[in-house]
């Protein structure tokens, strides 16, 4: 027994595989020679009883430790690859191979291990494996399709060719070589295929889906073995294509701005000589290009052109800047001129030069330097301070002598101290100009201040100080440059303005309120005489009775035409006259005016004429009540001042750069007298006519055009006259419209006009102070068939309303006791009776102020006439609200 262990001892000292054995926490118990020759340790004392994992990377430690539990549960272990550190430091890849040993009762004895060095094994199957993929990588990495074919069939294809064409490898392999080619250029390939011709070529390549691209193709053949190879490459050139005719416009694009650049431009070759230039060169040598190119600059131009010239074929840019005289032309032009090499790494080179024509510049800084020694001339004989604060410094670098007229110091007093400015200015200013000190010295500036300061002399004066931030290249503040002004006389001016401005508007006021008390005075009388008159037209009248009544209402109408214009003139110039914006038809508006005259051109032997361009719109935004006042003002003073012949209204679109405007051109032409020339001057001016004196022809009091002109000024119009005498006139008035949405006018549901309702049986109350209108309304009234009761104020309308059922009021408005918005508001809340609280009321009265019907309105009236009231209205306005109430109410017409 002994003989047979010395044996296997022996085999197993000299094993040609490294052996290793290891107790059960995985310390060497034993190796063999092998294993020491191979880890390089001469001695196995210098391993038995060492941790296993102390000869382990790191990383194979921990994985040792892990797996030796598992090893010595099931017993065993095949090809577990470790890296394992040789004596020397060195790593190993080994293979491990192993089994365990236990007693006759199942306990562990220890491991039985060999291992073998796969280092050189696996170095060599990575490089295999790397070489592969650096092939494949190669062949899939490269952008162009490649395909192998034998005998014009594919037996390969990488991926590039793949992803350009879309068949897959399997698709591709075994299809003939030319499919991948537009069938019209398929004999191009063949032929290059046939005749060996290996240079590369433009072909339209095929894709799967159908479509085609342009490509470059190149093939080449190669003996393997007893096989011939094809090696075809296709590169897809569409970016290429693009490319060259981009190149193309690009250079279609530089051409013209070389040939339409501001700059002249000119080309050197590597002697000097002009091999190309642009028309704005020409111009400045004022010779032609045939002549300029070919001339050698170096040799025959002037004696500092040459040097900046040569300078720049060396490799330098160079600079030109003075006055030169056309050696080609002989023009003098005073110019900039940049000399650029092309290539400066290799000289001489070619050189581009730009020529900026600088004459009018240099003329301009000729006069900048002259001006700004005047100006130097001006700053010290200036009544203003002048002054410049560097705002680094915290200096003053510059301040004009008038300091010492202005606030009493001389300029050495603020050099030494530039906070003495701050020191003269009075409060609130100073201690706003500490606060923000920060922030100016940071360039935050108001441009224009006010101030006080005290004088030296002690005396207290306003300043007015004017600012100018200046700033350097990268926009940083560095400077203040600026005027300070004495304003104290202009202070005080302003002052007086004030106080008279305030006056003005004292005595607008009281203008406008003395024209509203005389429209009432008057209106209330003229109410009176036109309706006795009205009353006196249905009664049975003599033929010379009705003359005169006829002849008595026109003269009250006229005179309530003046008091009309009277007050629209007091009202613009008070500027309480404002222009309404709405939607109209100015076609319908015009056909208005035309119908309104029609008749009184037809008794005066006259032709009205209506001229509508086509292009004038239907739908436009504006002030339709205002354009017709001056249409009619105008069309009435033309039939008026035309004793035949005709008068023509036209109206035409002019177009203006605004896209949400329509201007129209309203024209106004008569066949009349004509206006002399001294008179067109004045004809829009307030109470002038164009004949003066007894010997008038035509009655007014020169008021209309006054207010058409003002009315036209409020619409942002213009309005114009041109007259011959003996020809006629024709007048000019051009407003713009805002245009209308989308919403049409002429698609508006049309009201249908309300018909008076006839008025016997009603029961209406009469509120008015003036016995003659009281009698006047009721009579009228009365002959309607209405039944009519009258109070003499507010509060005797209130006692009737309380004990008596009406179904209308006529409210007049300024009346003794309780004026008539007073007396409407009491019923409105019920004083009246609560049947009386929605009442119909409305406002008869002699206030035509602009804003006196909104008033009324508000207060709580239903309707409003203004004095003198005609029948007709009266009619109208009664019917309309009596009628409204029946539909509130549900109710049927009183009894007839």
């Amino acid at each position: 027994m002994p003989e047979k262990e010395k044996r296997f001892r022996l085999l197993f000292e000299n094993a040609p595989m490294p052996y290793q054995s290891l107790d059960e926490y995985g310390y060497f118990l034993d190796v063999n020679n092998r294993w020491l020759e191979i880890l390089g340790y001469e001695d196995k004392n210098e391993v038995i009883g060492k941790w296993c994992g102390d000869i382990l990377t790191p990383e194979f430690q921990k994985l040792f430790e892990k797996r030796f539990p598992i090893f010595k549960h099931i017993c065993m272990i095949d090809g577990a690859e470790f890296d394992m550190i040789r004596k020397d430091g060195s790593i190993i890849k080994v293979s491990v191979t192993g089994r365990i040993q236990h007693d006759d009762d199942g306990n562990f004895i220890c491991t039985h291990c060999i291992f073998q060095d796969i280092t050189e094994e696996q170095k060599t199957t990575k490089a295999l494996k790397e070489s592969e993929k650096r092939y494949r990588r190669l062949s899939d990495a490269t952008f162009e399709s490649i395909f192998i074919s034998e005998k014009g069939v594919c037996i390969e294809q990488n991926s590039a060719a793949e992803q350009m064409f879309g068949y897959t490898q399997e698709e591709a392999i075994g299809r003939n070589s030319t499919d991948w080619i537009v069938p019209e250029d398929r004999p191009t390939v063949l032929k290059h295929i046939l005749s060996g011709d290996e240079l590369a070529y433009e072909v339209n390549a095929l894709r799967k889906n159908g479509t085609t691209f342009p490509c470059e193709i190149q093939g080449r053949q190669i003996k393997i073995e007893d096989k011939t190879i094809r090696f075809t490459a296709l590169r897809d050139i569409t970016n290429r294509k693009k490319a060259e005719e981009e190149l193309r416009d690009s250079e279609e694009r530089h051409r013209l701005i070389f040939e339409h650049s501001p700059l002249g431009i000119i080309r050197f070759d590597n002697k000097g000589i002009i091999i190309d230039c642009n028309n704005k060169f020409t111009e400045l040598m004022g010779a032609s290009k045939e002549v300029i190119l070919g001339f050698n600059s170096l040799e025959d131009g002037p004696k500092k052109i040459r040097k900046t010239l040569k300078k720049a074929l060396n490799g330098c840019t160079s600079h030109y800047v003075d006055a030169y005289t056309s050696v080609t032309g002989g023009k003098t032009s005073y110019i900039k001129a940049l000399f650029n090499p092309v290539d400066p790494e290799n000289i001489p080179t070619e050189v581009i030069a730009t020529i900026e024509d600088i004459t009018d510049r240099k003329i301009v800084e000729d006069r900048l330097a002259a001006s700004e020694e005047r100006f130097r001339l001006m700053a010290e004989n200036a009544q203003d301070v002048i002054y410049r604060f560097s705002l680094a410094a915290e200096k003053y670098e510059y301040i004009s002598s008038a300091c010492q007229k202005v606030m009493g110091y001389e300029p050495e007093d603020f050099y030494a101290d530039y906070t003495l400015m701050i020191k003269i200015v009075n409060e609130p200013w100073q201690s706003l100009i500490q606060k923000n000190w920060p922030n100016l010295m940071k360039g935050v500036i108001s441009p224009v201040v006010e101030y006080k300061i005290t004088h030296k002399s002690g005396e207290i004066k306003w300043m007015q100080q004017t600012n100018i931030l200046l700033t350097d290249s990268g926009g940083k503040a560095i400077a203040i440059e600026g005027i300070v002004r004495d304003i104290t006389d202009l202070k005080s001016a302003l002052e007086k303005v004030e106080l008279e401005k305030a006056r003005a508007e004292s005595a607008s006021n009281t203008k406008s309120e003395f024209l509203a008390n005389m429209s009432h005075e008057i209106r209330t009388p003229l109410n009176g005489i036109m309706g006795m008159l009205q009353l006196l037209q249905a009664d049975n009248l003599s033929q010379k009775q009705i003359e005169y009544i006829t002849a008595a209402m026109q003269a009250s109408k006229r005179l309530n035409n003046v008091l009309s214009d009277i007050l629209d003139l007091a009202r613009v110039e008070a500027g309480k006259l404002s222009i309404q914006n709405t939607g109209f038809n100015p076609l319908k508006t015009m056909q208005h005016i035309y119908d309104m005259f029609r008749v009184t051109a037809q008794h005066s032997g006259l032709k009205l004429n209506l001229e509508i361009a086509p292009d004038v719109p239907e739908k436009i935004i504006g002030d339709d009540l205002r354009l017709q006042q001056i249409l009619s003002n105008i069309v009435g003073n033309a039939l008026k001042f035309t004793e035949k012949g005709s008068v023509t209204i036209s109206a035409q679109k002019i177009h203006i750069n605004q896209p949400d405007k329509t201007s129209i051109l309203f024209i106004v032409s008569d066949t009349g007298a004509g206006i002399p020339d001294e008179q067109l001057n004045k004809l829009f001016e307030s109470f002038t006519q164009a004949s003066e004196g007894y010997t008038r022809e035509h009655q007014g009091v020169g008021l209309g055009l006054a207010i058409c002109k003002q009315l036209v000024t409020l619409m942002n119009g213009s309005i114009s006259i041109e007259s011959r005498m003996g020809e006629g006139s024709s007048f000019y008035i051009s407003i713009p419209f805002t245009n209308s949405p989308t919403a049409s006018i002429s698609s508006k549901k049309k009201e249908i006009p309300k018909k008076a309702l006839p008025l016997s049986g009603y029961k209406i109350l009469v509120a008015e102070d003036e016995r003659i209108n009281r009698l006047y309304t009721k009579r009228y009234l009365e002959s309607m068939g209405c039944d009519v009761e009258t109070a003499e104020n507010g509060q005797q309308a209130l006692g009737l309303l309380s004990y008596k059922d009406f179904d209308l009021v006529l409210m007049d408005v300024q009346m003794p006791v309780m004026n008539g918005v007073e007396a409407t508001k009491a019923i409105r809340k019920g004083e009246a009776g609560a049947h009386n609280k929605r009442i119909p009321i409305i406002a008869i009265t002699a206030y035509a102020m602009e804003n006196d019907k909104n008033n009324f309105m508000q207060s709580g009236m239903d309707d409003y006439i203004a004095k003198p009231v005609e029948q007709e209205k009266l009619h109208e306005v009664i019917s309309s609200n009596v009628l409204n109430k029946r539909k509130e109410n549900h109710s049927t017409l009183p009894p007839k």
